[in-house]
């Protein structure tokens, strides 16, 4: 481990752990416990420390199995316990695969909300780039930005429209997505390309690379947890409460509960079944043209589906398992209704 800053994150929530009965006494000098561990056992404190987050980490696996949207939970569970989770080339991929397909559900998730709210984003700017004394440099929303299959670009729109909600006081629920895990995001995204952007890793590269991706990966898991209350859903039909597909968790297998939606349960059923919307803290919004899904020819799986971009009038998506692009063309129009949407919102 680098040395250990007491007040960092990872510290504070064990810290915590340590704290939990209050001020430690001896002769009138009151301390907290883990301040008393972190002053007169470094090194005791350190070991406690990596014990302290293997369990948690531990914990944090069992909730993305079963909670987290579902292609973060199949992807991540084929990095942990998949065919091939041992052999360090695959497992770096299954890894990537992961990460990625956490910044797709959190790109899916901060348009939907913006659209569902009408939210005026002329004015909000996203970086671009630095020049050439490493000034940041912004431009504005337009197009080729919204749609752009770059995952950098992706997290750099949703880090424009966090930072544009805390500094407006717009309180949307996606100000959740902390800054903390889109920098880690992109220092992730940014280690794939540096080592190896142009040719698959030999299995000693990727044995150097985990060294590096697997404290950073896991420290990004934990500024995920949120996306355990992030429902994803389709709407199937209606008798007393909403009938609806359920994509959580690690299986594919299709899975449907029923629902009461309250206030929100005519909002639901306008979505239709061709829709995939979210239930995220009791507010519903829909997540297309972002995000879509796709099935088996058994019918018996169904899957998520990431738009990967616009190509001839075509809005293409992979799905999480057979991952080749495809194109749902009988919903291109409902797709670009919800794009023009947005970008009357953002373009200036």
């Amino acid at each position: 481990m680098e040395p250990i800053n007491y007040e960092d994150k990872i510290c504070q929530r064990f810290n915590n752990s340590l704290d939990e009965e209050g001020q430690v006494t001896i002769a009138g000098f009151s301390a907290m416990p883990s301040r008393i561990l972190f002053e007169m056992d470094y090194e005791a404190y350190k070991q406690e420390l990596i014990d302290f987050r293997e369990q948690e980490f531990e914990e944090l696996k069992n909730v993305i199995y079963n909670s987290f949207p579902s292609c973060i939970a199949y992807n991540f569970r084929l990095s942990e316990k998949g065919e091939g989770a041992s052999d360090p080339v695959r497992k770096l991929l299954h890894l990537k695969d992961t990460w990625e397909s956490i910044v797709f559900i959190l790109y899916s998730l901060v348009w939907g909300e913006i659209r569902s709210k009408s939210i005026d984003l002329k004015s909000c700017q996203a970086f671009k780039q630095f020049d050439t004394l490493n000034n940041p440099i912004f431009e504005s929303f337009n197009s080729k930005r919204l749609l752009s299959d770059a995952i950098k670009i992706k997290i750099q729109n949703i880090k424009a429209i966090v930072t544009f909600s805390k500094d407006n006081n717009l309180s949307l629920i996606s100000e959740m997505i902390s800054i903390e895990l889109l920098d880690k995001l992109i220092e992730l995204q940014d280690i794939r390309n540096d080592i190896s952007h142009h040719a698959a890793p030999t299995k000693e590269q990727a044995i150097e690379e985990l060294k590096v991706v697997i404290p950073l990966f896991q420290e990004m898991l934990e500024e995920s947890r949120f996306l355990e209350d992030v429902r994803i859903l389709r709407f199937e039909s209606f008798g007393s409460k909403c009938k609806c597909e359920v994509f959580n968790g690690h299986s594919l297998n299709k899975e449907f509960e029923e629902f009461d939606f309250a206030s929100n349960q005519s909002k639901v059923i306008g979505f239709g079944n061709e829709k995939l919307f979210v239930d995220w803290n009791n507010t519903v919004f829909s997540l297309t043209p972002f995000l879509h899904f796709d099935k088996d020819n058994t019918g018996h799986e169904s899957y998520l589906a990431f738009f990967k971009g616009k190509k001839d009038g075509k809005y293409w998506f992979e799905p999480v398992k057979v991952r080749t692009e495809k194109s749902f063309d009988h919903l291109t129009s409902v797709f670009d209704s919800e794009k023009d949407a947005l970008l009357n919102l953002i373009v200036p």
